[in-house]
């Protein structure tokens, strides 16, 4: 009898297990004055961008009753914490479009078992007035704060030199703030992911690489149900890590970049000295008799008409091997393959007349 028990408890919770599935509902009043009664739930996959919306990620869709009431239901999430959008459209045939004014769509974190309820009393207001409760409910309400607080830093109205070139700026840089202590008060990895969506990354990093480091620390310390969304961030941050400045990916806690502006500037001056030099040497050669001159194999004249046949990209590869970068680096700089920039340099040599680099050197040195 015992044994029998056993079996049952152990086929409902096999049975819980297998048809678990997650339940998003909610009322959002007045939609039918600016939006089709078609609502639809977006996975948004680990890497992706949260900004760009694609009909690729529709997983689900329903219809909103003539109270603006919905209910989602399915098993089509992985069982690790996720993000997905919810969001309508101005008519059935439109493709997914994410609105800014009036906005049209909510970002929620929730896993294949959650049950979470939305309830807005004003669809098309900017930001949108909710209020979202059942699991996940303190992320949520803290992707709704950061959201509140860039509102309300871009919305001043009021002033208008927040309108002229200068205001825009102080108010980027704003945003920025808010954001980054953002990331730093809040303890919810996904959160930290979605926030830091709002920023320029690749622009940003150069100017304070250690925010995302410490930040990427702070997420790898998070647990196993966060893992896809916060490797796909790691592997962002890594590339653009190497992009930007090789050197401090190499030793994070020493800054070159003041003695890399002067050794610039030094080797600048260097070169404007060098072509000055060079000038006032072929007016002194040009003033002696020709009798007395030896023609060379590389005259400056003919190089300068050999360089002004290359391409603009091979103008760009040939700056990049004066100062000593490798294919690799070249490429890494130029966004371009490997085998690519071989094949432009293969053609380079041909124009010049040179059989390899070290030869290509020698030329540009003389």
């Amino acid at each position: 009898m015992k044994s029998r028990h056993l079996v049952y408890i152990i086929l409902f919770f096999s049975n819980q297990f297998i048809c678990a599935q997650y339940e998003i509902s909610g009322q959002l009043s007045n939609y039918n004055e600016l939006w089709h009664d078609k609502i639809y739930m977006a996975y948004i996959e680990p890497g992706e961008n949260h900004n760009i919306a694609s009909s690729r990620q529709i997983i689900n869709s329903t219809t909103l009753d003539t109270y603006g009431n919905f209910v989602f239901k399915g098993n089509n999430l992985p069982p690790e914490n996720s993000f997905v959008r919810i969001y309508l459209v101005e008519s059935e045939e439109i493709d997914v479009m994410l609105s800014r004014k009036p906005k049209n769509h909510i970002l929620l974190i929730l896993n294949d078992k959650s049950k979470i309820h939305i309830e807005s009393s004003d669809f098309s207001s900017n930001p949108l007035d909710y209020i979202i409760t059942g699991d996940f409910e303190k992320q949520n309400n803290k992707i709704k704060e950061l959201e509140l607080s860039l509102y309300n830093i871009n919305n001043q109205d009021s002033n208008p030199y927040l309108k002229s070139e200068k205001g825009k700026k102080l108010i980027a840089k704003k945003r920025k703030h808010i954001i980054k202590e953002f990331c730093k008060s809040n303890t919810y990895p996904l959160v930290n992911i979605f926030a830091v969506q709002k920023l320029n990354i690749e622009k940003d990093y150069t100017n304070d690489s250690d925010f995302y480091k410490e930040l990427l620390y702070k997420l790898k310390k998070s647990n196993k149900e966060t893992f896809a969304y916060v490797e796909a961030f790691s592997k962002k941050i890594d590339v653009i890590g190497y992009k930007t400045n090789k050197a401090e990916h190499k030793a994070d806690k020493y800054n070159f970049s003041l003695f890399k502006d002067i050794a610039i500037i030094l080797l600048f001056l260097f070169v404007i000295i060098l072509i000055i030099y060079i000038f006032s040497l072929k007016k002194k050669i040009a003033s002696i008799s020709p009798t007395h001159i030896q023609p060379k194999k590389y005259e400056f004249t003919d190089y300068n008409q050999l360089i002004k046949s290359l391409t603009r990209r091979e103008k760009e590869i040939l700056e990049l091997i004066i100062q000593d970068y490798q294919n690799k680096e070249i490429a890494i700089q130029l966004h371009l393959e490997v085998s690519t920039i071989k094949s432009h340099l293969s053609k380079m040599y041909t124009k010049l007349n040179v059989k390899n680099r070290n030869e290509l050197k020698t030329i540009l040195a003389s």
